[in-house]
């Protein structure tokens, strides 16, 4: 008996069947919708000749274990809040990382690089059959242990006798993949070097990072991060990510208050990380005390 052809992303859902996640929990990892989820559960049934989803659970794990192979690397960290805005940006970004190899989203501390980078990777995440890492570079202290790094994000081990990065750059080398390599800024002068002989081992390769100053390699692909918008005043999107934040908290500012918020996201310069942090005091300081705060830096 032939043996059924599943896609790519069929596969990624059977691993995660094997894992005991439910439709919402898998459409999170993967990035896709839960309605998208069931469509292919049923495909698998179908093509697998299975009765329901605990014998592909079954199924996943006997493969798993006749094959030797782990499950799929860890997917994209799963942010804890809804992302707001920056419909303009996440799509220059996306447009920039199908058009080039390696692309550097640049910009100060807490303008939201990582979340805009999130997700992008996110929205091109089926565009990649072998899918898409983050690896986050802020415990790296070390320049030199870059590629460890990278290593541990897209699951490869210590090899006796051999770097590690060589064992990365022959892990990925036909791999069709998008990584995603979060604050690169303080170990520049080891994550230059590391791309340059990644990309060139790996033609399939595609690299997103995220840097408060360029990288200043060749073949780089600079993306400058901006300020949430402020221009449309209640309706612009700094505004749209207090109001979303603060609901959060049990307090969604009233009407009255628009004029308010928008003056604090205004001295706030459009910062994300800034607006979340003043929202999140809302409930506690009202307008008036964020007000008086913004004055006082210890205080906000």
């Amino acid at each position: 008996m032939a043996t059924p052809s599943i896609s790519a992303r069929e596969a990624e859902v059977l691993a995660l069947l094997g894992e005991h996640l439910s439709n919402a929990e898998i459409a999170g990892r993967l990035f896709i919708s839960v309605r998208t989820v069931e469509s292919h559960v049923s495909s698998l049934l179908r093509k697998l000749q299975l009765p329901d989803r605990r014998a592909l659970a079954r199924h996943a794990a006997a493969s798993a274990r006749t094959t030797g192979q782990a499950g799929p690397p860890p997917a994209l960290p799963a942010p804890l809040t809804a992302f707001v805005g920056r419909t303009r940006e996440r799509a220059e970004l996306a447009a920039a990382v199908r058009a080039h190899r390696q692309v550097t989203a640049v910009g100060p501390g807490g303008v939201g690089k990582t979340r805009l980078a999130l997700a992008v990777a996110g929205d091109l995440a089926g565009e990649f059959p072998d899918g898409v890492w983050f690896a986050d570079l802020v415990p790296v202290a070390d320049p030199v242990r870059v590629g460890a790094a990278v290593a541990a994000a897209v699951g490869v081990g210590e090899q006796p006798a051999r770097d590690v990065d060589d064992a990365v750059l022959a892990a990925l080398a036909d791999h069709d993949a998008l990584l995603v390599l979060d604050n690169c800024e303080h170990v520049r002068d080891g994550v230059a070097p590391f791309l340059e002989r990644l990309l060139a081992a790996c033609p399939r390769l595609r690299v997103l990072a995220t840097s408060r100053a360029r990288l200043v390699v060749p073949f780089e692909r600079a993306v400058p991060v901006p300020p949430l918008s402020r221009a449309g005043g209640d309706e612009s999107d700094a505004v749209a990510l207090f109001m979303d934040r603060a609901a959060a908290v049990g307090w969604p500012p009233g009407p009255g208050a628009s004029a308010g918020v928008v003056a604090v996201c205004e001295r706030l310069d459009g910062m994300a990380l800034a607006i979340e942090l003043a929202a999140a005091r809302w409930a506690t300081l009202g307008l008036d005390g964020l007000a008086a705060g913004l004055g006082d830096q210890l205080r906000i």
